[in-house]
């Protein structure tokens, strides 16, 4: 199974640059936003592994959150004002895992009801 994605150009246009996990031959894409104050965001996906998705906050040298899903049916560009996010589609429809990433990052997630 294919997703839809952005291009690596949308990710450089919104200020990302890639980060060291990335590996093209084996289908990693991975971006990382530095914020200049200690905070690094990273945001990976890949069409192996089910379709994953992961995403890190690193406040200097120490993880402040991990979050890796699978089943990814697409990942797509959104603002809503000021703000700036990564929306991430899973196949479940619960629509939300929201990656916001400027003016300052944050996450959204909610598993759905079972």
């Amino acid at each position: 199974m294919t997703y839809e994605f952005p291009e690596e150009l949308e990710f450089f246009e919104r200020g990302f640059g890639y980060s060291s996990e990335y590996d093209h031959d084996e289908g990693q894409f991975s971006f990382l936003m530095d914020y200049g104050t200690g905070e690094k965001l990273i945001f990976t996906h890949s069409p192996f592994g089910n379709n994953s998705v992961s995403v890190k906050l690193f406040q200097g040298a120490e993880l402040v959150f991990h979050i890796y899903k699978e089943q990814v049916t697409s990942i797509a560009f959104q603002a809503w004002g000021r703000e700036q996010i990564l929306r991430v589609y899973l196949d479940d429809d619960s629509n939300n895992f929201l990656v916001y990433f400027n003016p300052k990052p944050r996450l959204k997630y909610c598993e759905p009801n079972m």
